[in-house]
């Protein structure tokens, strides 16, 4: 067996790649083992203000690294068009790749093609087996290979147009959401999602927030395309297919430390991690370096009763149909901004978490406020019924 590294990363998607630059620039022996380090293919977003704490600590540069809109638009029925003032980012994934990849390799880090099948531990290491039988050795392998698939999971189809489409995604901004757009009563739930490219063309998504079982591709593309027609649009790039596991647990204690998908990082309710997988790299890193168990750093990345009560959102959202889920986001954004982004924050205090699923309760209309204590009391959290029925909270 080669000689140990001090931290063996498996997975080169944003959550492991950002760990690998991480730990080789606190000094540490790093491998990263993937079966490619090419550019990412998905598109990642955050909202920019995340990005802009993230990024110090991996060497990025936050203009660089990513484009930044503003307004950021919902779109509903129920509420019609509201403006954000909260920039919403997305990753230009050849600059960021190819920076953190830069970091590593800069820093002595280590790149080994290659699949990892099993961990195990062994005299006090931990030991990661590739496909073709070849083991590395470190003192800790931190283990990005993605999640398990769940059983609910959100699902987008995607087709880049040429632009401007002000008429869809206003000049400059990001169409977080448009429940409005794709309505319809005898369809599950769906919204429509764009932004502009470098390029000057538009990515449009028709997405399912989240279904259990999931939407079929089909029907999104569907949707979609008679949108495009609606508009006299048609597709000028390649086709995006989206498809995120909401409900999968982290993965089970063993040998190696889960992050990202598998840390469970990914957010029950909306289906981001890379902001909460960017931000977790470079603690872990200096946790590391500094001879102590990183677990306790992976905890607070996703505090237990955060996790509970965002589990407990995704099943209030699941049973709603069109005309709930638009009155449903209409209420949730006329939430004072601080609220609703704590809510959308894995890394969030439950506290923060349970006073947004409060003030939304406040907000809901009457028959989506019965429908809420029916769905909490059929889960079983009948406590929780029970307080929001007694003192609907006030939303100011």
């Amino acid at each position: 067996m080669p000689a140990a590294a001090d931290v063996v990363v498996a997975g080169a998607g944003p959550a492991g790649l950002s760990a690998a630059a991480a730990c080789a620039a606190a000094g540490l022996r790093t491998t990263l083992v993937a079966p490619s380090v090419q550019v990412w293919p998905a598109t990642y977003c955050l909202w920019a203000d995340e990005l802009e704490r993230a990024a110090p600590a991996l060497g990025l540069d936050p203009a660089a690294v990513a484009a930044t809109y503003a307004p950021t638009v919902v779109r509903t029925a129920a509420g019609g068009e509201r403006r954000l003032t909260r920039r919403y980012a997305r990753l230009r994934n050849d600059v960021a790749h190819a920076a953190l990849l830069d970091r590593l390799r800069s820093a002595g880090g280590e790149v080994v093609p290659g699949r990892v099948t099993a961990l195990r531990a062994e005299g006090g290491r931990e030991v990661a087996v590739l496909a073709d039988g070849r083991e590395l050795a470190a003192e800790r392998v931190l283990d990005a290979r993605g999640g398990g698939p769940g059983t609910a999971q959100q699902r987008a189809w995607g087709e880049v147009v040429a632009g401007p489409v002000e008429d869809v995604v206003p000049a400059g901004g990001a169409l977080l959401m448009d429940w409005a757009a794709l309505a319809d009563p005898a369809l599950p739930p769906a919204f429509l999602y764009g932004l502009p490219l470098d390029d000057g063309t538009v990515l449009l998504e028709a997405t399912s927030l989240a279904a259990r079982p999931p939407v079929p591709p089909a029907d999104l593309r569907a949707r979609l395309a008679a949108l495009l027609e609606a508009h006299g649009l048609r597709p000028a790039g390649e086709s995006e297919r989206v498809a995120i596991p909401l409900d999968a647990p982290p993965r089970a204690a063993g040998p190696g430390t889960p992050l990202g998908a598998g840390g469970g990082l990914v957010h029950p309710a909306t289906g981001y991690s890379v902001a909460a997988s960017l931000r977790l790299g470079p603690r872990v890193a200096a946790t590391l370096a500094a001879g102590k168990d990183p677990r306790p750093v992976l905890r607070a990345a996703r505090p237990r009763t955060t996790a509970a009560l965002l589990g407990l959102g995704l099943e209030v959202l699941l049973p709603l149909d069109t005309a709930a889920t638009d009155a449903f986001f209409a209420a949730f954004f006329t939430l004072p901004e601080r609220t609703w982004a704590a809510y959308l924050d894995v890394g969030s205090s439950p506290a923060a978490v349970a006073a947004a699923m409060g003030r939304t309760f406040g907000a809901l209309p009457p028959g989506q406020r019965a429908h809420l204590l029916r769905t909490v009391a059929r889960l079983g959290a009948r406590g929780t019924a029970a307080r929001l029925s007694r003192r609907p909270p006030a939303v100011r």
